[in-house]
């Protein structure tokens, strides 16, 4: 048998597939995330086939006897006679000796990586994909005996968050998000000196032709009903947009809560009271929650004067 079928091999086939199915979650491309998450996860049901015996990994056709020898070591077949099992088939072995367990979520995404390589999938179910791909990868993991830093590299702390069921999934996705931000701004800057990346990070943020992310105020009438801010951005480190909206008002004094955070820098976002709260869990401490703006009913736009500032 050639080294293309052994464990090793499918095992790092697996890796790089994976690692290209999250750079491709995160940018967001989930028709390629479902193929590649689809192609890890047969790569590695294969290693673990050939873990346990390489015949494990013949497929059943007419030239099965052959294919059988081939894999055991004892015939040499021409490179485009080679056929192994596809990643159905490989689950349900798996399955069979009790490796794996049924799993719908899983099945899913084996048919959206069929699906792929024809038609575009529901983006929206694609999306989801993550829990069952990093559940049935750490479960192949587990018993090849590899630890999942080994396979997973930058993406372990990603990965081990989508399937932290004590979480919510609104928490686990903006956590996810953050990562996958973070990763997509450093891979701009390989290659490049140190100095480069630092001088994006410090260079002003926003640049001045860029007027919707500058600090603003939008009023209706005499009321100010949003407020734009200034916020550390938790992927990248750079500068990035709080947006406020009004949640109590009176004639002295309006209080707004934050409801969204972009930045242009990484391309990371979150809107919303659920993100946002989930956003200042994810160890993002430094975030305004809260801010109240003092004002008159004869005052203008530039005499109203910031109160108080509230960190959540």
């Amino acid at each position: 048998m050639n080294d293309s079928l052994s464990s090793e091999s499918f095992f790092q086939g697996a890796k790089k597939a994976a690692h290209r199915a999250m750079d491709d979650h995160g940018r967001p491309e989930y028709d390629e995330f479902a193929l590649h998450a689809g192609v890890a996860v047969e790569k590695l049901a294969k290693a673990v086939l050939v873990s346990k015996n390489p015949v494990y990994i013949a497929e059943i056709r007419n030239n099965s006897a052959d294919m059988v020898l081939h894999v055991g070591g004892h015939l040499q077949l021409d490179e485009e006679r080679v056929r192994t099992v596809g990643a159905s088939e490989a689950i349900k072995r798996l399955q069979k000796i009790g490796v794996l367990q049924k799993d719908s979520q899983l099945d899913l995404l084996i048919e959206m990586r069929n699906g792929a390589a024809h038609t575009s999938p529901d983006s929206v179910l694609a999306k989801g994909m993550i829990s069952p791909l990093a559940r049935t990868i750490e479960t192949l993991l587990n018993d090849l005996g590899k630890p999942l830093d080994e396979f997973w590299g930058r993406w372990t702390n990603a990965v081990k968050n989508a399937v932290n069921e004590q979480e919510d999934q609104v928490f686990r996705d903006v956590q996810l998000r953050i990562t996958q931000a973070r990763h997509a701004f450093e891979d701009r800057f390989v290659g490049l000196p140190a100095e480069v990346k630092e001088g994006a990070l410090k260079a002003p943020q926003p640049r001045k032709e860029e007027w919707f992310v500058k600090p603003m105020e939008i009023r209706d009438g005499d009321m100010l009903v949003l407020k734009t801010s200034g916020g550390d951005c938790p992927a990248c480190g750079g500068q990035g947009l709080l947006t406020f909206e009004p949640v109590r008002h009176t004639a002295t004094e309006t209080t707004f809560t934050a409801n969204g955070f972009g930045c242009y820098l990484c391309n990371f976002e979150v809107s919303g009271p659920d993100e946002m709260a989930a956003l200042r869990k994810a160890n993002t401490p430094g975030l305004m929650a809260t801010v109240s703006v003092s004002h008159g009913p004869t005052l203008t736009p530039e005499e109203i004067k910031m109160g108080e500032t509230q960190a959540g």
